[in-house]
Parts: structure tokens; C-alpha cells; sequence
């Protein structure tokens, strides 16, 4: 390494973490998904002084697309949970049809839209399944006393409001990812423009894992970026920790056998991290750089100093 590519210390990476990303992008992306779902909700079948029938919630169903996420959302229901519940009505027979492998929103949306009966199963699920005998048997107390729109019913704009731009959480947790990845992979587009150096994301022989960027190439990778930013812990983070560790291990290995100077970075940021500091010092340790929003400058140093020149021009 030359005096101007260095790696920064545990106590400067602590230091400079963005504990959250202020971004305008993410932050209207949400506001338009809410409002979105606001929009679907003013139907007067969900409105809060409407009485909640198994007809008109089915009709609900059938002829509004943000129906099924609106009715969710005001039970306070994950979609995951509701893909559970609808595999296991299928394994009970109330929806007609082999079960062979669970079904996608967009799957159960698009039969809401064609099929009667089936969306009047699935109003009765959402409207009355908390008092449903049989199902009481299958399905935990703590997820079936959320079937009861009929008395949790629409509620006021305000109060949805706030419920729907909570319960997009995950949404606007991968959005921040998403970003900060786009931020990313635009330094590198612009190595790319002035430098000609390459860049590709995916599955490399050197690492068992999904690698976020790999320069020049995924045969012949001199550089390895992985990426994580975590506003919020999650227990997620442990997966990405195994998952950083082994692939600085893995390249570790072959530099040692092949007697190459590869190099693997982290960039690691968020104050999810903040909270995890045992492994957030791991995740600055195990790497050859180290680098966080604040220090994103020193892609362009690492990249340079790194990559034989036969993969770019001055």
C-alpha cells in the first residue's frame, strides 16, 4: 500500500457512522406508497363509518388493486403471515385445489380479481376469521385475533396514515439499502467512464456468497466490495456478518496460495451497526479497507492502486 491508500482505524470508522441517511428520494417514495394506499382506503366499503359486510369486502377485493395491501395494513397483518394462513386454508380444502407450493401476492390478487368464491374466502378470513371455529384449532391466538376487521374496521385518514407509513418499515429499511448501493455503484460507473476499469455484481469463484461489486470482473476479481447499512438492528445483520467474515477469509486464502494481492472492502454504515460494536469491529478488522459514507472517497484510491493496469488506461 503507498502512503495515500491506507486502511482507517475501528475508532475512526466508529467515529464518522452514519447513524441515519437523510434522503429525499427514499423519503418521497414512501410519501407516495402511502399515499397511494390513502387513496385506495377513501372507498366508502373501508371507510370508517361504513358496516363491514363479507359482500362488500369481497367486492373491495375484487375491484380495487391496493385493496388486499389496505385491508392488511389496517389489521396489521405482514403479508408473510396472510401467505401462511392462505397456504393453510388450502391444505384444509376451504380454497379448492392441490397445494404444491405457496402462492405470491400477485398470484392471490390477480385470482381475487377473477374468482367470486375466492374472494369471499378471503373477506371471511380477514372480516370474521377470528371467531372461526375450525381455524382456532390451526392457527395461534396471537395472529388470529388480528382477523377481525370487522371490529377494527376503517379508521380515521390521520390514524391510517400513521399506521401505513409504520408498517412500511421494511420497505423504507431495503429503500436505504438500495440507495446507498446506487451510491456506490456510481463511483464505480464514473472509474468505469474515466478509467475504463469494469465492475460486475453476482456469484465469483473465490466467494461462496452474492458479491455486491466485483472489480474488474467476477473471474478475475481484484477487488471485492460487500455493503451493508443498517439503520435499525435486524436479525439479519448476523447472516451479513458470517457472510463479510467468510468471504475476507476465502480471499485471504487464495492470495496465500496463489501469492496475488486481492483485496476485499467493507463498506459498512447505519446505527444498527452502532448498536452490534463487537461485530461491528469484526466487520472493520476482517478487511483489507474499510470504508463508510464519510470515507467513500477512498474507493477511487483503493481501486487504483489495486487493479493491474492491463484492466485500464491512465
Amino acid at each position: 500500500m503507498s502512503d495515500g491508500v491506507r486502511k482507517i482505524s475501528f475508532q475512526e470508522a466508529w467515529e464518522t457512522s452514519t447513524v441515519f441517511l437523510v434522503d429525499e428520494e427514499v423519503e418521497q417514495r414512501i410519501e407516495a406508497e402511502v399515499a397511494d394506499l390513502l387513496s385506495a382506503a377513501r372507498d366508502p366499503r373501508v371507510s370508517e363509518e361504513a358496516v363491514i359486510e363479507v359482500e362488500t369486502i369481497a367486492s373491495f377485493l375484487q375491484q380495487s388493486d391496493r385493496a388486499l395491501e389496505v385491508l392488511l395494513r389496517d389489521i396489521e397483518l405482514s403479508e408473510e403471515k396472510f401467505l401462511r394462513i392462505v397456504s393453510l386454508l388450502r391444505r384444509l380444502q376451504r380454497i379448492p385445489g392441490a397445494f404444491h407450493s405457496e402462492w405470491g401476492i400477485s398470484k392471490i390478487k390477480t385470482k381475487l380479481s377473477r374468482e367470486r368464491d375466492f374472494a369471499l374466502t378471503i373477506a371471511h378470513l380477514l372480516v370474521d376469521g377470528k371467531g372461526d371455529v375450525e381455524l382456532q384449532q390451526y392457527i395461534p391466538r396471537y395472529y388470529l385475533d388480528a382477523l377481525n376487521y370487522r371490529e377494527i374496521k376503517g379508521s380515521s385518514e390521520v390514524a391510517r396514515r400513521i399506521r401505513y407509513k409504520r408498517l412500511l418499515i421494511g420497505t423504507y429499511g431495503a429503500a436505504k439499502g438500495y440507495k446507498i448501493e446506487r451510491i456506490i455503484r456510481e463511483r464505480l460507473e464514473t472509474l468505469w467512464k474515466n478509467y475504463g476499469i469494469p465492475f460486475e455484481k453476482w456469484r465469483s469463484r473465490f466467494i461462496n456468497t452474492d458479491i455486491d461489486f466485483a472489480v474488474p470482473t467476477l473471474e478475475d476479481p481484484w477487488i471485492i466490495l460487500m455493503s451493508t447499512f443498517q439503520e435499525t438492528t435486524s436479525s439479519g445483520q448476523s447472516t451479513k456478518v458470517r457472510d463479510m467474515l467468510s468471504a475476507y477469509q476465502r480471499l485471504q486464502a487464495s492470495n496465500s496460495r496463489y501469492g496475488e494481492n486481492r483485496v476485499f472492502v467493507n463498506f459498512v454504515d447505519g446505527g444498527g451497526w452502532l448498536a452490534r460494536k463487537r461485530d461491528f469491529q469484526r466487520l472493520v478488522e476482517n478487511c483489507h479497507y474499510f470504508i463508510n459514507l464519510k470515507h467513500l472517497d477512498m474507493l477511487e484510491e483503493i481501486v487504483l492502486y489495486h487493479i493491474p493496469k492491463k484492466y485500464y488506461h491512465p
